[in-house]
Order: C-alpha cells, then structure tokens, then sequence
C-alpha cells in the first residue's frame, strides 16, 4: 500500500508531465500558425520579388540558455536595404492568442490573434489607449506597405 506522500507526488508528477506536453503542443500550433502568415504575406509581395524588388530573409532563433525555440523570423529587404521584420513576439500575449510584430522602419504595427484559431489582425496603438484594430488583409497590408515604400527617398 502507498503512502499519501506518494500518491501526491506520482499525481503532481503526471500533471507536470501533461502540463509540458500540452504547453509543447500549444507551441506547435502556434509556429504552425506564424509559418501560415508568412506564406500569405509572401504570396502577397510574390510580384515585387518576380521583379527582383525585394529579398526575403528567415532565420529561426533559440534561446540558448535554455536551448528553447523562439521562434521564426522573417526579414523582406528592398532594393535600397530598407527592410520589413516580422517578430513572433509570443503566444498568449496579453489581450491574444499570439503577435507578431512587423517594423516598417520605425514604424511598428502589431498582427494579433484574439482567440486560438481565430484570424489575424492589425493593432496599431496611437497613444496609452486600446489599441486601433483593423482586418488582416491583403488590401490593408498593401497600404502599409505602399505607405513605407512612398517614405524612401
């Protein structure tokens, strides 16, 4: 017959267990979801890298302390050096499921996911308010892209 002590540790052992394989999974899920946005936002900008006015970069990073991966980042390099970045900023974010952001420049809007398997949105914050959401879409993507491009000089 075991103990209590015992009981209460293989208990706490299994739910340890579960929890990490749960949080792993999640993980997944969540590089699943990043690598889907990038492919949309690749086949958005398709025409500017057929006519070789843009690059793309994608590194995957890794917490070395912890050897923990951090996810895929993705780098569109124009012409003139300037550069969009996506940063998968994390999963279960406050306010979301995950975010991404993307810098244009020194310009940075944030792509959010409110709810797991929910769509993508843009949130760009303008001061301490809530932020400003918007569709994730191909037209509005392309504004902000058309926008940083017009800043070239």
């Amino acid at each position: 017959m075991s103990s209590p002590l015992v009981e209460i540790a293989k208990q706490k052992k299994q739910e340890w267990i579960n929890c990490r394989q749960n949080s792993r999974l999640e993980r997944e899920n969540w590089k699943n979801k990043v690598k889907e946005l990038y492919a949309q936002i690749k086949q958005w900008l398709m025409p500017l890298e057929q006519d070789n006015l843009l690059r793309w970069q994608e590194e995957n990073k890794q917490n070395t302390t912890e050897g923990i991966e951090v996810g895929d980042y993705l780098t569109v390099i124009f012409f003139n050096g300037q550069t969009i970045q996506f940063d998968p900023v994390g999963l279960e974010v406050v306010g979301a499921y995950g975010r991404v952001d993307m810098r244009l420049g020194l310009h940075k809007v944030m792509i959010v996911m409110p709810k797991k398997n929910g769509n993508w949105l843009f949130a760009e914050r303008y001061n301490r308010e809530e932020p400003t959401l918007y569709d994730f879409n191909q037209e509005n993507f392309e504004q902000l892209v058309t926008e940083f491009i017009e800043s070239f000089s």
